[in-house]
């Protein structure tokens, strides 16, 4: 229990007034013996007993109700991060939610959700007599002793910054640290905003976090400081991709908002290596919008860096995005085939006649090598898939980014590559085709085109294909439901299988409308492994952090511009964990928070009661819906209960009812005869 006005019960002080009067009227009279009085006693001394217990109650009712009156001012409150029962505490590991989603505001005075967790922890633990504190934040993942709570204000490791969070992983952590340390009487805080791709409630992860509980003596307890306040000015920016055709940046970028109840016009600007590059306002008409934007760099520096910035509001940490580019890098396809009627098909559709930076070249599986695969965007892999040296080097040319699309080979072949083998060659009855019945039109390289035209796959008839055996996900179905186009994602790239071929004896795939929308999108999906080593995603498991100690410095941070300031004065992270545009060596780098914090969606409490349905835990909301939070005001209990002690001692005080004259004069006559 907590008090909003917490001074007030010094009057408590003032509820031992009535036993106070009390002693002093008795310290006011003197016995004196009188002999008549004897009589009068010994009438009296049955009922003496009853007369005590009835004025030591209204003695007690008067306590009371000064009390519950004091108590009533106060205001208390009930629930709350400890509700009833807390007792004292020997250790408490807290933690603590620092991903992007955290600098949500929540309308008290401007602080965050971080901000606000921390100062909730802070006053709790102080009630608590300050026990042993251990913090686990989500960006480093750390396990640090903190001395003083007052000091998770001013610590980078309790910090604003620009990851994700990985929930399970950090409760794992936490209860593992109480298992292998006599802490005492232990309790788990979880301090965050409850998003869903933070929390993965579908994780197995969850299990285990049950199991270590299970097997804990001490059994720690979880609270969970759920800063669930709704918000619903948010706006985000964030980059799709980054192309460079010779000297002009092609920007794709979304931008994105919580309230989509009405059309919105959003200020936009683009900074091109320190400078204004310009400014404008993009209709948003709904939740998200894609929009592009074409950069001239002829007057700039071959390689740089940029950054696109919106107007502040309800959180300001996602209202940047950032990009850096180099060299202009050309498209080149490598063609392994084994020969036959389909090779000419392939070079032509993954180099288009009129596209000057395309260029394809076909080679023999024998004369592949390393030197050939470190300029090439995509492979094209038509004989028995790789097996020895080469799929070492396949291995490595997918895991690094690079884009591979195997089709069968002429022959039966039982090598396996990345789980997925080739079966045995089929050929549709005579006079049917095998017709593909269901494709993703959202993503994979079938995908729409931007302006929403399909691939006409549809379209496709093939009179011989292989089956594509192993754990494949499916992009495209034929109409028999086994697999026509699957995919493998390895490392940074992707590995694609086409169970058909495009030629004539196979199928007619050599027709542009199909193969050549797939190709060009397997090439832009290739190219980025290019421009990779230009971007990176914030926090410790990004490929950045493998070299976070040789960043020199920091070019552009989340203070971007003076515009659309967005950074507050006190403690930031390390630039590990802040999205900008750092200088790591040679190279520059643009960093970005990562694409799983602009899902603003949250787990439920009923979720929190599946992951933890064998632990003993307790929720505490500050949503800001009365109806949801768990502490309430009783100061209204505590005036009922005065009032109600107030009543007692007025009826205990009141005299005897008179009896009637005819009762009286019974009693003289009586008397009289006597």
């Amino acid at each position: 229990m907590s008090f909003l006005n917490q001074p007030i019960l010094w009057l408590l002080f003032a509820a031992a007034l009535p036993i106070i009067i009390h002693l002093l009227n008795r310290r006011r009279h003197r016995t004196v013996k009188w002999a008549a009085m004897s009589f009068i006693l010994k009438a009296t001394r049955e009922s003496r007993g009853k007369k005590k217990l009835k004025h030591l109650i209204i003695l007690t009712a008067r306590t009371l109700a000064l009390a519950a009156l004091v108590f009533a001012i106060a205001q208390p409150l009930i629930g709350g991060f400890l509700g009833w029962g807390a007792s004292k505490l020997d250790t408490v590991v807290v933690v603590l939610d620092r991903s992007l989603s955290m600098e949500s505001e929540t309308g008290l005075d401007g602080i965050s959700k971080r901000e606000e967790a921390i100062s909730q922890i802070q006053s709790t633990l102080k009630e608590l007599g300050n026990p042993n504190l251990i913090l686990i934040d989500s960006a480093t993942g750390n396990i640090q002793e903190i001395q003083d709570p007052e000091t998770l204000s001013i610590i980078s490791e309790a910090a604003a910054s620009d990851t994700k969070a990985d929930i399970p992983s950090l409760v794992d952590t936490a209860v593992n640290h109480v298992l292998a340390n006599n802490t005492g009487k232990t309790e788990i805080w979880i301090a965050s905003d409850l998003q869903s791709s933070n929390w993965q409630y579908d994780s197995s992860r969850w299990e285990m976090v049950q199991s270590g509980i299970q097997n804990s003596k001490q059994k720690p307890k979880i609270r969970v400081l759920a800063l669930t306040a709704k918000q619903t000015d948010n706006k985000s920016i964030s980059i799709n991709e980054v192309k460079r055709r010779g000297n002009t940046i092609l920007l794709d970028f979304n931008i994105s908002r919580i309230d989509a109840t009405k059309e919105a016009l959003i200020d936009a600007s683009i900074f091109l290596n320190g400078k204004e590059y310009k400014v404008d306002k993009y209709s948003l008409n709904g939740q998200t919008v894609t929009l592009q934007e074409s950069l001239d760099l002829s007057n700039e520096p071959i390689s740089g860096f940029g950054y696109i910035s919106i107007s502040p509001d309800g959180n300001n940490r996602d209202n940047n995005a950032f990009f850096a580019y180099g060299e202009a890098t050309p498209s080149n396809t490598l063609v392994v085939t084994e020969g036959g009627e389909s090779v000419e098909s392939l070079l032509k559709a993954s180099a288009l006649p009129g596209f000057d930076h395309q260029s394809a070249d076909s080679i023999e599986a024998h004369q592949l090598d390393s030197g050939r695969l470190q300029k090439t965007s995509m492979v094209i892999w038509q004989a028995p898939l790789p097996s020895d040296k080469n799929a070492t080097l396949i291995d490595r040319f997918i895991e690094q980014g690079g884009s591979v699309i195997f089709f069968p080979p002429s022959e039966d072949s039982d090598t396996q590559f990345l789980g997925i083998n080739w079966g045995e060659l089929e050929a549709s009855p005579r006079g049917q085709y095998f017709i593909i019945a269901d494709w993703n039109e959202e993503e994979g390289p079938q995908r729409n085109y931007n302006n929403g035209e399909t691939v006409p796959l549809e379209q496709l008839h093939s009179i011989q294909r292989r089956k594509i055996q192993g754990d494949i996900s499916h992009l495209a179905s034929w109409d028999d439901s086994s697999t026509s186009m699957g995919r493998v994602i390895h490392g940074q790239g992707t590995a694609y299988f086409m169970s058909t071929l495009p030629d004539r004896r196979w199928s007619d795939l050599d027709t542009g409308g199909i193969i050549v929308p797939v190709f060009q999108n397997m090439l832009e999906m290739g190219n980025k492994r290019f421009g990779s080593s230009y971007f990176s995603e914030t926090g410790k498991n990004s490929p950045l952090a493998n070299d976070a100690s040789d960043i020199v410095s920091v070019i552009d941070n989340s203070k971007v511009n003076e515009r659309y300031s967005i950074e507050k004065d006190g403690v930031n992270s390390q630039p590990l964990y802040l999205a900008g545009v750092k200088r790591i060596g040679e190279r520059i780098v643009a960093t970005n928070r990562p694409d799983s914090e602009d899902d603003w969606s949250v787990i439920q409490e009923k979720d929190l009661d599946t992951i933890f349905k064998d632990t003993e835990y307790s929720f505490f909301s500050n949503s800001g819906d009365e109806s949801a939070s768990t502490t309430e005001r009783i100061w209204q209990l505590f005036l009922i209960a005065a009032l109600a002690f107030l009543i007692i001692e007025a009826l205990l005080c009141l005299n005897k009812k008179p009896k009637a004259k005819n009762d009286q004069a019974k009693t003289l006559k009586r008397a009289n005869a006597q």
